[in-house]
């Protein structure tokens, strides 16, 4: 049987163990701890940039958005140009048919009636040189030309996005 020296020796020595157990407890406590408060601070930054990332993501919608009604404004005007533009090929092509037709049917009247009436064909050279002076000092206002421009809808600026510290 073990004497009372022997079971204090022990005592003493699994003290001295649990004494070093408890110091490595508190070694792990405290690192436990500092993993905590990293894992805490990682949270609250995530946290703060997934409301910035959300705020972005809700203008760059809003801006799709805007770049949307911006290219139905520009094929507003494109329809519009592309409509002109055949009305007046069209136009242009009755407008020289007629045009031909009309200087043809002039130079024969003018050539007969000058040759028919000759002193009106002279007083006529007159008024034309006559009006010829008379619009160099005021010439005629020009006609109101029948095409005027009607502009599409826009789409009202959208602003600049939000001035956010992504990824601090």
């Amino acid at each position: 049987m073990p004497s009372a020296t022997d079971i204090f020796n022990q005592l003493v020595a699994a003290n001295g163990h649990l004494t070093d157990i408890a110091t490595k407890l508190d070694a792990v406590k405290a690192s436990t701890d500092a993993v905590q408060a990293a894992e805490e601070q990682v949270a609250s930054i995530l946290a703060t940039n997934f409301s910035q990332l959300i705020t972005l993501t809700a203008y760059t919608n809003q801006a799709l958005y805007h770049n949307d009604q911006q290219n139905d404004t520009i094929i507003c005007i494109l329809e519009k140009i592309a409509k002109n533009t055949c009305d007046l090929v069209n136009q242009s092509h009755l407008q020289t048919a007629l045009q031909t037709i009309i200087q043809k049917n002039t130079t024969g009247l003018a050539g007969m009636y000058a040759s028919a009436h000759a002193e009106a064909a002279l007083a006529l050279e007159r008024e034309r040189a006559l009006r010829q002076e008379i619009e160099k000092c005021c010439p005629p206002k020009p006609p109101t030309p029948p095409c005027q421009e009607q502009p599409c809808a826009t789409s009202k600026p959208i602003g600049p996005p939000p001035n956010l510290n992504v990824l601090e």
